[in-house]
């Protein structure tokens, strides 16, 4: 609620003059840029008694922490982040003279900094999985082949090794494909993770996966690096 009806502006600022009920007189507490000083009867505040910087740096301050942490879009926390603290300088020096917004303005220079903070753990995170998606992607050289291939009723058992033909130890995941005879499309596929392989070592496989009654030979589908964060990005 606002105390008068209207206060009067004298072409450069606004005055002590006021007005309710047709009544003219003079504030008794004087200017004040708050919600008891409206430009009109509507009771909206004039526009030197706003502070919408203070504002903008709160609501992306909040963004920049809410999103700084995240793989990829981190980038977009960061420049949350350093918006919301030059918006919030700029906000607590119109605070100092409209005495609007400074708590605003100070909340988004603390979660501009937390978001700068949150949007280096998130570039740091983001670089980890590409290397890790790479590692998957680009597996160390190896000779890998299936040995034998045994049905026991509808369950199917591949077995298999892998040599690890690089000069590095190196995690690999061999993908089975349970394929119809002469063929090479799966009718069933499961990925195995040989582990950790020295160099020039070789570490036998297996995997056993129901695939029905009809006949199926064992192939090897691919082989990739250690799963990412144990996730299998699929084929």
């Amino acid at each position: 609620m606002t105390r008068f009806e209207l206060r009067y502006h004298n072409g450069e600022a606004w005055t002590a003059d006021v007005s309710s009920d047709g009544r003219r007189y003079v504030d008794p507490q004087g200017i004040r840029p708050s919600v008891d000083a409206p430009s009109d009867v509507s009771g909206r505040q004039p526009a030197d008694a706003r502070n919408p910087s203070a504002t903008a740096a709160m609501t992306l301050g909040i963004i920049a922490v809410g999103i700084g942490w995240l793989p990829v879009v981190a980038v977009l926390g960061a420049i949350a982040a350093v918006l919301a603290i030059v918006l919030g300088v700029i906000g607590r020096r119109r605070s100092r003279r409209t005495g609007v917004g400074r708590g605003a303005a100070l909340t988004g220079l603390i979660t501009g900094g937390a978001g700068i903070a949150m949007s280096v753990v998130g570039v740091i995170f983001t670089i980890s999985i590409f290397a890790a998606v790479d590692r998957f992607s680009d597996p160390a050289d190896n000779d890998t082949s299936i040995l034998s291939c045994t049905r026991d009723e509808d369950d199917v058992t591949a077995r298999g090794e892998l040599t690890n033909l690089d000069d590095r130890a190196a995690g690999f995941t061999v993908r089975v494909f349970f394929v119809r005879p002469g063929t090479d499309n799966p009718r069933r596929a499961a990925l195995v993770d040989v582990g950790r392989v020295e160099p020039g070592a070789t570490v036998p496989f297996e995997i056993t996966r129901a695939v029905g009654p009809d006949p199926v030979d064992c192939i090897v589908g691919a082989v990739r690096g250690p799963l990412p964060y144990g996730i299998d990005p699929g084929r």
